[in-house]
C-alpha cells in the first residue's frame, strides 16, 4: 500500500474517532455561545506569528544580503503551504527555502550552502526555545500528573536526551572543526555516490564534480553558520523573536478557549500544546485535519478539559492555521508566479 493511502486512512480514522468522542448536544451549546470577537483576535494572533517568523528570517538572511520583508513573507507562506500538503516538502523544506533565497537575491556570490545555513539557524533558535518548553512539559507531567511507571521512565529518558543534545549543541559551537566535517564527508561521499537511490546524481555529475559541489556547499554552510552564531547581537534578537513567536502561538490557543467560554489554566495549556506540537513535529505526516486534532484532544483531556470542548478548540485552532497555509498561502504562491518572484534567474555566461 502506498504511503499516501496509509496517511489518508489514518486521517479518516482519526476524524471518525473524533466524531465518536463528541457530545453533539454539548457541541451545539458551545457553537451557539461562540464569541466572535475572540475568534477574530485569534486570527490576528496567528497573522502576527507569521509576521514575526518572517522578521526572524529577514534578520538572519540580512547577514548575507538585504531582502524585502514582503518578498520573504510571500516565500514563507508559499513554503508553509507546500510543507502542509506535501510529505517530501515537509521533510526537505529547508532546502527549498534556501533555493528560494538564492533565486531572489541580487548578489550571486553566495551559494546554496550559505543560504541553507540561514535556514538552519532559524530552525535552531526555534528548536532551542521550543526544547525548553518540551522539557518543562515533560517534567511537569512526571512530577504532578498520575501516569503509569513505564510512561514516567520513558518521559524521563526523553527529557534527559533533550538536555544532553542541547549540551552537545552548545559544545559543537566550539569543538567541531571544519576539518572534522570534511574528513567525515570524504570517507562517506563515495559510498553515497554509488547508492542506487542516487543514480540521478551519477547521471548528471562525475564523482569529482559531485565531491567538489558537496565539499564547497559544506564549507559555505560552515562559514556562514559560524559567522551568524558569533554575531551575538543577531543571535539574541533571533532568540527573542522566537520567544515572541511561540508566545503568540500559545496566546492564540488561550484566546480560542476563551471564545468557547472555557477558562483553561496556563500551565495546562502550555503542556498540552507543547506536547502536541512536539509529537506532530517528529511524525512524517503532512498537515490536514485528523491526526493532530486527535492527539490534541487526548492531551487536553489528560489535563482535565472536557472532550467536546477539547474537540471544538482543536478544530477551530486547526481551521485558523489552515486559513493561512491554504487560502493565504495559495494566494502568495499565485502572486509569486505572476511576478516571477523566486524563479531562477537565467544569466548569460
Amino acid at each position: 500500500m502506498k504511503l499516501g493511502n496509509i496517511i489518508f486512512i489514518a486521517r479518516f480514522a482519526a476524524m471518525v474517532i473524533i466524531l465518536l468522542l463528541i457530545d453533539f448536544e454539548h457541541l451545539g451549546i458551545i457553537l451557539r455561545s461562540l464569541n466572535v470577537d475572540f475568534l477574530l483576535l485569534a486570527i490576528l494572533l496567528e497573522l502576527a506569528g507569521f509576521l514575526v517568523w518572517t522578521l526572524k528570517w529577514k534578520l538572519i538572511a540580512g547577514k548575507l544580503e538585504k531582502i524585502k520583508f514582503t518578498t520573504l513573507f510571500l516565500g514563507l507562506m508559499s513554503g508553509n503551504c507546500m510543507d502542509t500538503n506535501v510529505l517530501r516538502a515537509r521533510i526537505f523544506g529547508g532546502f527549498g527555502r534556501a533555493m528560494f533565497l538564492k533565486n531572489i537575491t541580487k548578489e550571486h556570490e553566495h551559494g546554496h550552502g550559505n543560504w541553507y545555513a540561514t535556514v538552519v539557524i532559524d530552525q535552531t533558535t526555534n528548536s532551542f526555545v521550543f526544547s525548553i518548553l518540551v522539557i518543562f512539559s515533560l517534567l511537569f507531567i512526571i512530577l504532578f500528573l498520575h501516569i503509569p511507571w513505564w510512561l514516567s521512565i520513558l518521559l524521563e529518558a526523553i527529557a534527559m536526551i533533550l538536555l544532553i543534545l542541547s549540551f552537545f549543541a552548545y559544545l559543537s559551537k566550539k569543538k567541531i572543526k571544519k576539518t572534522t566535517i570534511v574528513h567525515f564527508c570524504y570517507s562517506t561521499l563515495k559510498r553515497i555516490y554509488e547508492l542506487s537511490l542516487f543514480k540521478f546524481i551519477r547521471n548528471r555529475y562525475s564523482y569529482q564534480k559531485f565531491e567538489e559541489l558537496v565539499i564547497t556547499g559544506l564549507t559555505e554552510f560552515e562559514n556562514t553558520y559560524r559567522s551568524i552564531l558569533q554575531d551575538k547581537k543577531i543571535l539574541k534578537r533571533d532568540i527573542g523573536l522566537s520567544v515572541l513567536m511561540f508566545a503568540l502561538i500559545y496566546a492564540k490557543a488561550y484566546v480560542i478557549f476563551q471564545s468557547v467560554d472555557y477558562d483553561i489554566k496556563i500551565p495546562d495549556l502550555i503542556i498540552s500544546l507543547t506536547l502536541t506540537l512536539w509529537i506532530i513535529s517528529i511524525l512524517p505526516i503532512p498537515g490536514g485535519f485528523g491526526v493532530k486534532e486527535l492527539i490534541l484532544i487526548g492531551i487536553y483531556s489528560m489535563v482535565g478539559v472536557p472532550v467536546t470542548t477539547a474537540a471544538i478548540v482543536s478544530l477551530i485552532d486547526r481551521a485558523i492555521y489552515m486559513l493561512f497555509v491554504i487560502i493565504i498561502a495559495y494566494a502568495a504562491t499565485i502572486i509569486m508566479r505572476l511576478f516571477h518572484i523566486g524563479e531562477r534567474v537565467r544569466r548569460d555566461i
